[in-house]
């Protein structure tokens, strides 16, 4: 009797364990993961706001890029100066550059016999090396040339650095016009070779860029000429022709035209603008 009612006991127990664990409320469920938006960057873009098509001169050999002021001698040098003065007097406004005008015409006015005679023998030497249509290849020498200081994206700089030049060549003796010429004109193309490394890193950046948030552009890209490794990569032989000037493609210099079509005389400094963009060759 003694075993039933203990047993009795051990029942009612084990009943009232349950019910009380019938009564507790059960634990809420874990919270739900939390989900992180994947957001894609955006893709990098040209540097100084240039186009995705512009086309980057590449190295030579010899460290320089294959630009159109490659393989120059000291007249044409400064000649080359001459010209990019020329583009900065036409196309850089402001109250910083107004200076650009006179110093331009005073430049002209104090080398006139200089750069009569630089041109006279640079119009020889087309003359000579390309026969009955030197002139047809001048001009659009010519065309190239101004086409590549007027590149838009980097007008500030570039008159940056004109209005630095134009100082000095305003007081430059003929005779140290030569030494002038070729640090000046490295000095003018400062600013085109920090855009060409710039737009170097951001070929790079646009690659791995491709290849982590868009793939099937990354294949894409192995044909386009903005891929780094079709246009960029390697080195060129410094005695190969200059390539095609820095431009953007959607200006070909077989369509542009210079920004003045025609020379005119000398103007004075009282005139105000300068409308000249070559001393006229005399003997032709």
């Amino acid at each position: 009797m003694f075993r039933g009612i203990m047993n009795l006991r051990v029942l009612l127990v084990t009943v009232g364990v349950a019910a009380l664990a019938a009564c507790q409320t059960p634990p809420p469920p874990p919270p739900p993961p939390v989900v992180v938006p994947q957001v894609t960057p955006r893709a990098p873009t040209p540097p100084f706001g240039a186009s995705n098509l512009t086309i980057i001169p590449p190295l030579g050999v010899d460290g320089l890029r294959r630009t159109i002021n490659r393989d120059l001698g000291p007249l044409e040098t400064v000649w080359h100066v001459r010209a990019a003065l020329n583009v900065a007097a036409l196309s850089c406004t402001g109250p910083q550059y107004m200076r650009l005008v006179s110093d331009y015409n005073a430049f002209l006015a104090n080398n006139e016999k200089y750069l009569r005679n630089a041109n006279n023998a640079i119009i020889s030497k087309y003359r000579r090396e390309e026969g009955n249509g030197y002139r047809q290849v001048h001009d659009r020498h010519q065309t190239n040339l101004y086409n590549f200081w007027s590149f838009s994206p980097l007008r500030r700089p570039f008159c940056d650095q004109a209005v630095q030049i134009s100082q000095r060549a305003i007081v430059t003796p003929e005779a140290e016009m030569e030494t002038f010429g070729a640090q000046a004109l490295m000095e003018l193309e400062k600013p085109f070779v920090d855009f060409y490394l710039a737009y170097e890193g951001y070929e790079k950046a646009l690659d791995a860029w491709r290849v982590q948030y868009a793939p099937a552009q990354a294949i894409d890209a192995v044909d386009e000429t903005i891929n780094t490794t079709g246009l960029t990569g390697g080195l060129v032989d410094p005695n190969a022709p200059a390539t095609v000037p820095l431009m953007d493609r959607q200006l070909p210099a077989s369509n542009a035209a210079p920004v003045v079509t025609s020379p005119a005389p000398v103007p004075s400094a009282t005139q105000g603008t300068p409308t000249e963009t070559s001393v006229p060759p005399t003997g032709e």
